[in-house]
Protein backbone atom coordinates (compact mmCIF):
# COMPACT_ATOMS: atom_id res chain seq x y z
CA UNK A 1 0.00 0.00 0.00
CA UNK A 2 1.27 3.45 -0.96
CA UNK A 3 1.25 5.89 1.92
CA UNK A 4 0.99 9.64 1.28
CA UNK A 5 3.66 11.16 3.49
CA UNK A 6 3.61 14.66 1.96
CA UNK A 7 0.99 15.76 4.49
CA UNK A 8 0.98 14.37 8.00
CA UNK A 9 -2.84 14.18 7.82
CA UNK A 10 -2.95 12.93 4.22
CA UNK A 11 -4.88 14.21 1.18
CA UNK A 12 -7.18 11.21 0.62
CA UNK A 13 -10.97 11.29 0.14
CA UNK A 14 -11.70 10.63 3.81
CA UNK A 15 -9.55 13.59 4.85
CA UNK A 16 -11.29 15.87 2.34
CA UNK A 17 -14.65 14.77 3.75
CA UNK A 18 -13.41 15.46 7.28
CA UNK A 19 -12.19 18.91 6.23
CA UNK A 20 -15.62 19.64 4.74
CA UNK A 21 -17.30 18.65 8.02
CA UNK A 22 -14.77 20.73 9.96
CA UNK A 23 -15.37 23.77 7.77
CA UNK A 24 -19.10 23.55 8.34
CA UNK A 25 -18.64 23.46 12.12
CA UNK A 26 -16.39 26.52 12.02
CA UNK A 27 -18.06 28.44 9.19
CA UNK A 28 -20.11 30.93 11.21
CA UNK A 29 -17.22 31.71 13.57
CA UNK A 30 -14.83 32.17 10.66
CA UNK A 31 -17.13 34.48 8.74
CA UNK A 32 -17.59 36.59 11.87
CA UNK A 33 -13.81 36.73 12.29
CA UNK A 34 -13.34 37.91 8.72
CA UNK A 35 -15.96 40.62 9.16
CA UNK A 36 -14.30 41.89 12.36
CA UNK A 37 -10.96 41.90 10.53
CA UNK A 38 -12.44 44.20 7.89
CA UNK A 39 -12.63 41.84 4.93
CA UNK A 40 -15.14 43.36 2.52
CA UNK A 41 -16.25 43.63 -1.09
CA UNK A 42 -13.61 44.52 -3.64
CA UNK A 43 -10.61 43.31 -1.67
CA UNK A 44 -7.90 40.83 -2.65
CA UNK A 45 -7.52 38.14 0.00
CA UNK A 46 -5.00 35.30 0.11
CA UNK A 47 -6.04 31.92 1.51
CA UNK A 48 -2.64 30.52 2.39
CA UNK A 49 -2.49 26.74 2.69
CA UNK A 50 -6.01 26.64 1.28
CA UNK A 51 -6.35 22.84 1.15
CA UNK A 52 -9.44 21.71 -0.80
CA UNK A 53 -10.78 25.26 -1.01
CA UNK A 54 -13.75 25.40 1.35
CA UNK A 55 -12.61 28.66 2.96
CA UNK A 56 -11.53 30.04 -0.42
CA UNK A 57 -15.09 29.68 -1.68
CA UNK A 58 -16.47 31.49 1.39
CA UNK A 59 -13.87 34.23 1.02
CA UNK A 60 -15.02 34.68 -2.57
CA UNK A 61 -18.49 35.44 -1.23
CA UNK A 62 -17.02 37.88 1.30
CA UNK A 63 -15.12 39.95 -1.29
CA UNK A 64 -17.83 39.68 -3.93
CA UNK A 65 -17.49 39.77 -7.71
CA UNK A 66 -15.39 42.95 -7.58
CA UNK A 67 -12.86 41.30 -5.29
CA UNK A 68 -10.64 38.28 -5.73
CA UNK A 69 -9.21 35.41 -3.76
CA UNK A 70 -5.90 33.67 -4.33
CA UNK A 71 -5.57 30.21 -2.84
CA UNK A 72 -2.04 28.95 -2.27
CA UNK A 73 -1.50 25.24 -1.79
CA UNK A 74 1.28 22.72 -2.46
CA UNK A 75 -0.91 19.64 -2.94
CA UNK A 76 -1.96 19.14 -6.56
CA UNK A 77 -4.83 16.94 -5.40
CA UNK A 78 -6.18 19.64 -3.10
CA UNK A 79 -5.79 22.30 -5.83
CA UNK A 80 -7.71 20.18 -8.34
CA UNK A 81 -10.50 19.66 -5.82
CA UNK A 82 -10.59 23.35 -4.85
CA UNK A 83 -10.66 24.51 -8.45
CA UNK A 84 -13.54 22.15 -9.29
CA UNK A 85 -15.40 23.19 -6.13
CA UNK A 86 -15.27 26.88 -7.06
CA UNK A 87 -16.11 26.29 -10.72
CA UNK A 88 -19.15 24.24 -9.78
CA UNK A 89 -20.43 27.07 -7.57
CA UNK A 90 -19.64 29.73 -10.23
CA UNK A 91 -17.07 31.52 -8.11
CA UNK A 92 -15.05 33.05 -10.92
CA UNK A 93 -13.14 35.40 -8.62
CA UNK A 94 -10.96 32.63 -7.13
CA UNK A 95 -7.67 31.37 -8.53
CA UNK A 96 -5.30 28.76 -7.13
CA UNK A 97 -1.53 28.68 -7.20
CA UNK A 98 0.65 25.65 -6.53
CA UNK A 99 3.44 26.68 -4.17
CA UNK A 100 5.24 25.53 -1.07
CA UNK A 101 5.00 28.49 1.29
CA UNK A 102 8.28 27.54 2.94
CA UNK A 103 10.27 27.26 -0.29
CA UNK A 104 8.63 29.43 -2.95
CA UNK A 105 8.18 33.15 -3.49
CA UNK A 106 4.48 33.94 -3.12
CA UNK A 107 4.82 36.61 -5.85
CA UNK A 108 2.09 38.75 -4.29
CA UNK A 109 2.79 42.09 -2.60
CA UNK A 110 -0.44 44.08 -2.67
CA UNK A 111 -3.16 41.94 -1.08
CA UNK A 112 -5.54 43.40 1.48
CA UNK A 113 -5.55 40.41 3.82
CA UNK A 114 -4.20 36.90 4.25
CA UNK A 115 -6.08 34.09 6.00
CA UNK A 116 -4.16 31.28 7.68
CA UNK A 117 -5.94 28.36 9.36
CA UNK A 118 -4.11 25.31 10.71
CA UNK A 119 -1.07 25.82 8.50
CA UNK A 120 1.46 27.30 10.94
CA UNK A 121 1.17 24.16 13.11
CA UNK A 122 2.71 22.11 10.29
CA UNK A 123 5.57 24.30 9.02
CA UNK A 124 9.17 24.02 10.15
CA UNK A 125 9.73 27.78 10.38
CA UNK A 126 6.59 29.69 11.43
CA UNK A 127 8.57 32.94 11.71
CA UNK A 128 9.38 32.67 7.99
CA UNK A 129 5.73 31.95 7.25
CA UNK A 130 4.69 35.12 9.08
CA UNK A 131 7.29 37.19 7.23
CA UNK A 132 6.07 35.87 3.88
CA UNK A 133 2.47 36.60 4.81
CA UNK A 134 3.39 40.15 5.81
CA UNK A 135 5.33 40.67 2.58
CA UNK A 136 2.29 39.64 0.54
CA UNK A 137 -0.01 42.39 1.87
CA UNK A 138 -0.01 46.16 1.66
CA UNK A 139 0.55 48.41 4.72
CA UNK A 140 -2.63 48.37 6.77
CA UNK A 141 -3.45 44.91 5.47
CA UNK A 142 -4.63 42.21 7.86
CA UNK A 143 -3.09 38.88 8.85
CA UNK A 144 -5.71 36.54 10.30
CA UNK A 145 -4.92 33.27 12.05
CA UNK A 146 -6.77 30.35 13.56
CA UNK A 147 -4.07 28.15 15.08
CA UNK A 148 -3.90 25.86 18.11
CA UNK A 149 -2.57 27.36 21.32
CA UNK A 150 -3.15 24.49 23.78
CA UNK A 151 -3.70 21.20 22.00
CA UNK A 152 -3.59 19.32 25.30
CA UNK A 153 -7.10 20.63 26.05
CA UNK A 154 -8.40 17.98 23.61
CA UNK A 155 -10.06 15.58 26.04
CA UNK A 156 -13.18 13.71 27.00
CA UNK A 157 -15.45 13.67 30.01
CA UNK A 158 -15.34 11.11 31.53
CA UNK A 159 -11.58 10.94 30.90
CA UNK A 160 -10.16 8.29 28.58
CA UNK A 161 -6.55 7.21 29.00
CA UNK A 162 -6.50 5.94 25.42
CA UNK A 163 -7.76 9.28 24.13
CA UNK A 164 -5.03 11.04 26.09
CA UNK A 165 -2.51 8.71 24.43
CA UNK A 166 -4.07 9.50 21.03
CA UNK A 167 -3.62 13.24 21.60
CA UNK A 168 0.01 12.66 22.61
CA UNK A 169 0.61 10.56 19.46
CA UNK A 170 -0.92 13.25 17.25
CA UNK A 171 1.24 15.98 18.78
CA UNK A 172 4.36 13.84 18.48
CA UNK A 173 3.63 13.02 14.83
CA UNK A 174 3.22 16.71 13.96
CA UNK A 175 6.49 17.50 15.68
CA UNK A 176 8.18 14.60 13.87
CA UNK A 177 7.07 16.21 10.60
CA UNK A 178 8.67 19.50 11.69
CA UNK A 179 5.59 21.28 13.04
CA UNK A 180 4.46 22.55 16.43
CA UNK A 181 0.91 21.88 17.68
CA UNK A 182 0.84 24.91 20.00
CA UNK A 183 2.34 27.33 17.50
CA UNK A 184 -0.07 30.17 18.37
CA UNK A 185 1.95 30.77 21.54
CA UNK A 186 4.81 32.18 19.47
CA UNK A 187 2.90 33.91 16.67
CA UNK A 188 2.49 37.32 18.41
CA UNK A 189 6.26 37.60 18.78
CA UNK A 190 6.83 36.61 15.17
CA UNK A 191 4.23 39.15 14.04
CA UNK A 192 6.05 41.91 15.91
CA UNK A 193 9.28 40.82 14.26
CA UNK A 194 7.63 41.07 10.83
CA UNK A 195 6.50 44.65 11.39
CA UNK A 196 2.93 43.88 12.41
CA UNK A 197 0.82 44.60 15.46
CA UNK A 198 -1.82 42.37 17.01
CA UNK A 199 -5.25 44.02 17.00
CA UNK A 200 -7.39 41.33 18.58
CA UNK A 201 -7.17 37.81 19.97
CA UNK A 202 -9.65 35.32 21.37
CA UNK A 203 -9.47 31.68 22.46
CA UNK A 204 -11.95 29.27 20.88
CA UNK A 205 -12.90 25.82 22.12
CA UNK A 206 -16.03 23.71 21.88
CA UNK A 207 -17.62 21.22 24.22
CA UNK A 208 -20.10 18.77 22.74
CA UNK A 209 -22.33 15.90 23.78
CA UNK A 210 -22.77 12.85 21.52
CA UNK A 211 -26.10 14.04 20.10
CA UNK A 212 -24.76 17.46 19.07
CA UNK A 213 -23.35 18.11 15.56
CA UNK A 214 -20.08 19.52 16.93
CA UNK A 215 -19.32 16.07 18.42
CA UNK A 216 -18.63 14.80 14.90
CA UNK A 217 -15.69 17.15 14.46
CA UNK A 218 -13.40 15.66 17.15
CA UNK A 219 -14.91 12.19 16.64
CA UNK A 220 -14.16 12.19 12.90
CA UNK A 221 -10.63 13.41 13.54
CA UNK A 222 -10.02 10.49 15.88
CA UNK A 223 -11.47 7.95 13.47
CA UNK A 224 -9.54 9.10 10.40
CA UNK A 225 -6.27 9.82 12.17
CA UNK A 226 -6.16 6.51 13.97
CA UNK A 227 -5.89 4.99 10.51
CA UNK A 228 -3.36 7.64 9.52
CA UNK A 229 -1.14 6.89 12.54
CA UNK A 230 -1.40 3.21 11.65
CA UNK A 231 -0.43 3.88 8.02
CA UNK A 232 2.62 5.82 9.19
CA UNK A 233 3.66 2.92 11.43
CA UNK A 234 3.41 4.99 14.59
CA UNK A 235 0.90 2.75 16.41
CA UNK A 236 -0.33 -0.85 16.19
CA UNK A 237 -3.74 -2.29 15.35
CA UNK A 238 -4.50 -3.48 18.90
CA UNK A 239 -4.04 0.01 20.31
CA UNK A 240 -6.22 1.50 17.53
CA UNK A 241 -8.97 -0.98 18.43
CA UNK A 242 -8.79 0.05 22.09
CA UNK A 243 -9.11 3.75 21.26
CA UNK A 244 -12.13 3.05 19.07
CA UNK A 245 -13.72 1.09 21.90
CA UNK A 246 -13.26 4.04 24.24
CA UNK A 247 -14.86 6.40 21.70
CA UNK A 248 -17.80 4.01 21.25
CA UNK A 249 -18.27 3.93 25.02
CA UNK A 250 -18.31 7.72 25.13
CA UNK A 251 -20.85 7.91 22.29
CA UNK A 252 -23.12 5.56 24.24
CA UNK A 253 -23.03 7.85 27.29
CA UNK A 254 -25.52 10.76 26.90
CA UNK A 255 -23.62 12.73 29.54
CA UNK A 256 -20.23 12.38 27.88
CA UNK A 257 -18.40 15.40 26.48
CA UNK A 258 -15.65 16.07 24.00
CA UNK A 259 -13.59 19.19 24.74
CA UNK A 260 -11.89 20.37 21.56
CA UNK A 261 -8.29 21.64 21.47
CA UNK A 262 -8.06 25.37 22.08
CA UNK A 263 -7.58 27.58 19.03
CA UNK A 264 -6.27 31.14 19.27
CA UNK A 265 -7.79 33.61 16.84
CA UNK A 266 -5.35 36.40 15.99
CA UNK A 267 -6.12 39.47 13.91
CA UNK A 268 -3.03 41.55 13.15
CA UNK A 269 -2.20 44.54 10.97
CA UNK A 270 0.86 45.29 8.89
CA UNK A 271 2.35 48.64 9.92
Amino acid sequence: MSVDTDYVLGTHDAEISRLHLQHGIWQALVRDCWARAGIKAGQHVIDIGCGPGFASRDLADAVGPTGRVTGIERSERFIAYADALCRQSNHDNVSFRKADVMLDDLEIHDADAVWCRWLAIFVSDPALLVRKMAAAIKPGGKLIFHEYVNYETYQSIPPSRRLEEFVAHVMASWRDFGGEPNVAKVLPGFLAGAGCRVLDTRPISFSAQPHQPVWQWPASFIDINLQRLLELGLVDADWVKEVKQDVQALEADPNALFITPMVLEIIAEKL
